[in-house]
């Protein structure tokens, strides 16, 4: 939550210019499931000691700072991201203020066997104009 404050806060100094803010917030968006047995070890350690629920403030934020969600704006279909070899949480998000979403034509996953070895998270691949 600080270092989304912080981007936001860096953001506002720069005008209405369309920008995008995409990246891995390390949570779910309101109303998905998590299934904690799939997680990776280390991760199912962390989400247990955290209290074992997750907490969507960070995507709060980007709401009420006026930002939409681009991947769920042109897709109803769950968007995973995480982890590579057993994709089943969604990650990992592209933000664009409200007043530019339609200048968001694509947001896809790439699900590639090149982007499955490059990290532990499947690349979005979205299309600007």
């Amino acid at each position: 939550m600080i270092e989304v404050r912080s981007l936001l806060s860096q953001i506002a100094g720069h005008g209405q210019a369309f920008h995008v803010v995409t990246g891995d917030f390390n949570t779910l968006a309101p109303g998905e499931e998590l299934d904690a047995a799939r997680l990776p070890p280390r991760l199912r350690a962390l989400f247990w000691l955290g209290g074992g629920r997750v907490r969507w403030g960070t995507l709060r934020l980007m709401g009420e700072a006026g930002y939409v969600d681009a991947y769920r704006q042109l897709h109803k279909d769950p968007g995973y991201t995480f982890p590579t070899w057993d994709p089943h949480i969604r990650l990992d998000y592209l933000f664009a203020p409200a007043a530019f979403e339609g200048h968001v034509h694509s947001c896809e996953v790439v699900k590639t066997a090149e982007s499955r070895d490059a990290s532990d998270h499947l690349p979005l691949l979205s299309e600007m104009v």
